[in-house]
Order: C-alpha cells, then structure tokens, then sequence
C-alpha cells in the first residue's frame, strides 16, 4: 500500500501535523465496500444508542442538538452537569488489530467475514511517497485501521463501541432524563463528550475509560 502525507494547519515541522492517508488499489475498494455492506445489519443490532458516527439517519446534528438540550434542561431545572470533551489522537492507528478481531466475532459477525477482513490486514506493507519519484523503504503495519478505506470507519466504531460499553455498562455515573433514562455520553466516531453530574463521577468515569 503506498501513503501519503497531506499537510493540516499548524506548523508542519510537527508530524502531527500531517495526515496520512492510503491508496488502495480499485478490486480492494469494492470488495471493503462489499464487506461493509455485509457487516452493517450486524452491528447496529449491538451498537450503543449513544454512537451517532457513520451510522444510517445519524449525524453530528443529532448530537448537537440533543447536547444543547441537556444543557437548557440543566439551567432550567438548577441542577449542574460536567463535560469532558474526548477526542482521540491518532485514533484510527491507535486500533489494536488482533482485539478489533475478537470484538468483531463478538459483536455476532460471522468467523469466515472476520477471516477475510483479517486477510487484509496480515503481512501488511507499506511505503510512504515523499516527491513525484522517490518513496520510502517498504515497512509493515501491525496496529491501525486504514485511513480512507471505507470499511475503516465501521472498525473503529467497533473498536470504540466495545470499550465504552466495558468502561460505562451499569456504572451509573451519567445523569438522568428522565425517570426512565440515563446519559453516560455523547459521541460522534472519536469525538466524545463525557456526561455527568458532579466531579466525583466524572473523575471515575474518565478513569474507567483510561483504563480500558
């Protein structure tokens, strides 16, 4: 696979300021397409309500609006709520592929999908383009999910799906909608807002995430 580098704003002397992204060949495209088609029906039986990234009828506008909501609730009903803004630094890379593999047969995706899926990414090699007529030695890819392949986004809401739902199942450490309902948090993909009454549970939440 060969990468670019695209530069972001700031100083690009900082490599965090440049953003991989892979180029993949044509028949690799249409088959992630394929196996992002069969994987999808699967997942949003298991993801968590609180995921709004790459889902069907969802978007960052949900997210927003519900936030904005809780918030006017909060000052209407004099009662304190406390936010922490997550987002995850290099998050697809950070993906540990052999735990992204049993989450993905325990999520109820099918071992011979989760085999194909696995077949992309072993003995992975990868060159990075510096100019229009040199690349860089060939290096392999043991940790991440592909930037720019469009079965990506699904794996990395997998991936974090399963350690909110290990860090906040059952804790109670949100606030309540009401009678009925309690708000642990609000995500996007990465982007992540913490949700919580009072310091205490907040601290114990973004403890619990840390570790997991």
């Amino acid at each position: 696979m060969l990468r670019l580098h695209l530069p972001k704003k700031g100083d690009l002397r900082d490599p965090n300021n440049w953003r991989d992204i892979t180029l993949l060949s044509i028949p690799g495209k249409v088959l992630c397409a394929i196996l992002a088609d069969r994987i999808r029906p699967a997942i949003e039986k298991v993801l968590r309500e609180e995921q709004a990234g790459f889902r069907p009828n969802r978007g960052c506008s949900d997210q927003i609006f519900t936030l904005r909501r809780i918030i006017e609730k909060s000052i209407n009903k004099r009662y304190g709520i406390i936010l922490n803004f997550i987002d995850f630094e290099k998050a697809f890379d950070s993906v540990h592929q052999e735990s992204l593999w049993e989450i993905l047969k325990s999520y109820g995706i099918p071992t011979k999908i989760v085999e194909i899926i696995k077949s992309l990414y072993e003995d992975a090699e990868s060159c990075v383009k510096v100019n229009e007529e040199e690349n860089t030695a060939w290096f392999k890819i043991k940790t991440g999910v592909r930037q720019e392949c469009i079965l990506s986004p699904l794996l990395f809401i997998i991936a974090i799906d399963w350690v909110l739902q290990k860090a906040l199942k059952d804790q109670k450490l949100g606030i309540k909608l009401n009678y009925k309902q309690e708000i642990e948090d609000l995500d996007f993909a990465d982007d992540i807002v913490l949700i919580a009454d009072n310091t205490q549970k907040m601290q114990e939440k973004t403890d619990r995430i840390d570790t997991h």
